[in-house]
Formats: C-alpha cells, sequence, structure tokens
C-alpha cells in the first residue's frame, strides 16, 4: 500500500522508464499526477477511492496502474470524458495490457523533470503549496508576503 506521496513517486518512476512522463501534447496536463491531481482523477471517478486507514488514504496496485493508464491516454491527447469511458470497468491485468500495448509518444525533446509540490493545510480554507525542495532566500520578506497576502484574503483582495 501506498500514502499518496508514494503514489505520486511510483508512478511517475514508472511514467518514466515507459517513456510517458511529460509525454502529453497538452501543457496543461501534468507530468506526473500530483496530490491535488489524484484527488481530482478520484473526484470524477477515473480513479478509485482510496482505501481509509486511521484516517489516512493509502493506494494499492490498482490506482498505480489506473493513473499509468490515465497518463498513457492522455499523452494521445484524449479527453478526461473519453478517458474515463475507455478506462471504465476494466480490471487490473486489462489495464496492464492497454498500457502496454498503446503507442508510445514519438520524441521529439527530452521529457522535463517531474514537478513535485508540497501541500499544506494551514487551516480550514487555507493551502499553502511549494515545489518540493523549497528553501526561502529571506525568510523575513517571505513572512511579510504570507502576512500580506491574509490581509488581503481578509479584505477581499485588496491589500
Amino acid at each position: 500500500m501506498f500514502s499518496l506521496e508514494q503514489l505520486s513517486s511510483e508512478v511517475a518512476e514508472q511514467l518514466a522508464r515507459r517513456g510517458l512522463l511529460g509525454a502529453s501534447p497538452d501543457a496543461r496536463v501534468s507530468a506526473a499526477p500530483d496530490a491535488r491531481t489524484v484527488r481530482y482523477y478520484s473526484t470524477l471517478g477515473l480513479l478509485d477511492r482510496p482505501l481509509i486507514e486511521n484516517r489516512q488514504a493509502r493506494y494499492g496496485q490498482r490506482h498505480v496502474w489506473q493513473l499509468l493508464a490515465i497518463k498513457a491516454l492522455q499523452s494521445l491527447d484524449l479527453p478526461l470524458a473519453q478517458i474515463q469511458q475507455t478506462l471504465y470497468a476494466r480490471s487490473d491485468a486489462e489495464l496492464e495490457q492497454l498500457i502496454d500495448t498503446l503507442p508510445r509518444p514519438e520524441k521529439t525533446a527530452p521529457p522535463l523533470p517531474a514537478l513535485m509540490l508540497r501541500e499544506i493545510v494551514l487551516e480550514p480554507g487555507l493551502r499553502l503549496v511549494a515545489e518540493e525542495g523549497f528553501q526561502p532566500r529571506d525568510e523575513a520578506a517571505l513572512e511579510e508576503r504570507i502576512r500580506a497576502a491574509v490581509r488581503a484574503l481578509k479584505n477581499g483582495g485588496r491589500k
């Protein structure tokens, strides 16, 4: 079983091995599914809901196959509605076969490295999202910008 972060890492690794990382022709489509994308796909019904253990979402190999299939079909420029129809009620073996038999996109440029994001819930309704490995250059200035952003949120967008 995988945590959400482990699932994202595992899928990114397998996408890279299969030559599918960053293969989507649409720049709006993420190269590898991050936590937000996984939750979105679950909401749409593209991805089975996770098992909840001690209030933690746990994902299995089926989720890996589903995400690989979604990304493989996105590399063919298929819309999510069509991907959902294609994947509906497929077994794990059918998902694996689908992934293995889809044509691979031609390499025109080296794949971009996966952008890994960390999301921290500061309080209900407020989240902070940062790139993995982010290090502030000036913590005091960053803290002031965060305070200004919170003030702007309180004032309806006005600073």
